[in-house]
């Protein structure tokens, strides 16, 4: 059966037979070496709030970002990314206020996560890495 559903993965017409009609976004998963490290970075930095404390053993800290859920979930074995050479596969986007822009891009230069400012139409962009080595945006729109 597994190796019938992987074929038909391949066709696109199967797909549309299949699919799931999808409403929001539960939660994001953001993988960390170090958890107490990085819910410090996301709390102390990002302003995200501790949802459920942690106990002894835990592989996951769950925070709150507004109304939504990010998760920190320890990696199983430690990344070997280098966040001053080059970005882990994983990415998140972070809304933040127009007014709040300019004192982000302090807060992460402090931090020494900051990366770059990228300006489009829709809205100005805070490239930074976080202290696990993840690629992390915050974005202001217009």
């Amino acid at each position: 059966m597994t190796a019938d559903l992987v074929g038909d993965l391949d066709d696109s017409r199967a797909w549309s037979r299949m699919m799931i009609k999808t409403n929001g976004v539960y939660k994001t998963g953001v993988p960390v070496d170090d958890l107490g490290r990085a819910e410090r970075f996301y709390t102390e930095v990002l302003g995200l709030k501790v949802d459920r404390p942690r106990r002894e053993g835990d592989q996951v800290s769950r925070l709150t970002c507004g109304g939504d859920v990010v998760v920190l979930f320890q990696r199983h074995t430690p990344s070997d990314a280098n966040p001053t050479r080059k970005p882990a596969p994983t990415h998140q986007a972070f809304a933040i206020d127009n007014s709040a822009f300019d004192e982000a891009v302090t807060s992460l230069k402090k931090a020494g996560a900051f990366h770059e400012i990228v300006d489009r139409d829709r809205g100005r962009t805070i490239y930074f890495w976080d202290p696990e080595g993840n690629y992390q945006e915050l974005r202001a729109g217009r």
